[in-house]
């Protein structure tokens, strides 16, 4: 991987991001907050989900926001919004993919973000893997 530039620090927050000045959240919510009336469950399929992206992806940061888990490397890359019987988990990709649990696909111009959902751990297949690492390369 080449070289890049040091990170930009939020000074209020302590995000990291690789433009100076991005325009971002700095409110700081717990984690927990999201798993909040969910069943236990749940949380263990967001654990899966965290421990299969640093499988195929790399070290990841977890980002709790208010309406959303933010996943970054050295950029954002996907996101997981917890819901009380499954996780939508979004991957930017640079194209349109095909995949059985896919439901839905936002065109942003040069990146398609495309969501996700897992009920059960074992749905986390060697293509989702694939895109996994896609997305984390970014």
């Amino acid at each position: 991987m080449s070289e890049h530039r040091p990170q930009w620090i939020c000074p209020r927050c302590g995000n990291s991001f690789v433009t100076p000045n991005l325009s971002h959240s700095c409110v700081v919510v717990d984690l927990d907050t999201h798993f909040a009336g969910k069943p236990p469950a749940i949380r263990a399929l967001f654990d899966a989900w965290i421990a299969f992206v640093e499988r195929y992806g790399g070290p990841t940061t977890v980002i709790p926001q208010r309406s959303r888990i933010a996943l970054q490397s050295r950029v954002r890359f996907g996101s997981v919004l917890v819901r009380r019987r499954w996780l939508d988990c979004g991957l930017w990709l640079t194209r349109v993919v095909l995949h059985p649990l896919l439901r839905k696909v936002d065109d942003l111009g040069p990146a398609q973000y495309h969501w996700f959902r897992l009920t059960d751990p074992a749905q986390l297949d060697e293509e989702l893997a694939s895109l996994v690492s896609d997305a984390y390369l970014r």
